[in-house]
């Protein structure tokens, strides 16, 4: 038997209409709890019927990772914490080396270059065209007179 002839239809439209309605907000409920029990039931019994995938790798398992020594703090580095001088400035202060990139306020200048919006009006493509229209006339014109 192929996999199209080996297929089966549990119910049908009408059976699934006589079953359930629909709610206010548009939801599809069972008319009964019997119909919620039934509906249960027959989902658990398809999974029964699945079959259960299980793999195995041809390596087997990966043994588990070993816990490495150097991730606890040896004693010589808990020695050099607790002689910490503090009669001085500290100049290892690495907070003046990131530096912050500034924020835009709203009301503050414009951008600049390519990040502004490329925007027109009407007008302006009409100006463009008629520019347009009176350098191809004048290119037209001189053309003319130079033959």
């Amino acid at each position: 038997m192929s996999d199209e002839e080996n297929w089966t239809i549990e119910c049908s439209d009408e059976e699934i209409d006589q079953a359930f309605e629909e709610d206010a907000s548009g939801n599809c409920m069972p008319k009964s709890i019997d119909a919620i029990i039934k509906a249960c039931e027959s989902v658990a019994r398809a999974r029964a019927n699945e079959p259960v995938l299980t793999w195995k790798s041809k390596y087997g398992r990966r043994p588990p990772t070993p816990q490495s020594l150097s991730d606890s703090p040896s004693e010589d580095e808990e020695v050099s914490n607790t002689h910490v001088d503090t009669s001085g400035f500290d100049f290892s202060d690495d907070s003046s080396a990131v530096r912050l990139a500034p924020r835009r306020t709203p009301g503050s200048a414009t951008l600049k270059g390519s990040a502004k919006k490329k925007t027109t009006s009407f007008e302006n493509i009409l100006a463009s065209v008629r520019r347009q229209k009176k350098l191809e006339a004048t290119e037209k014109t001189s053309s003319r007179f130079k033959k």
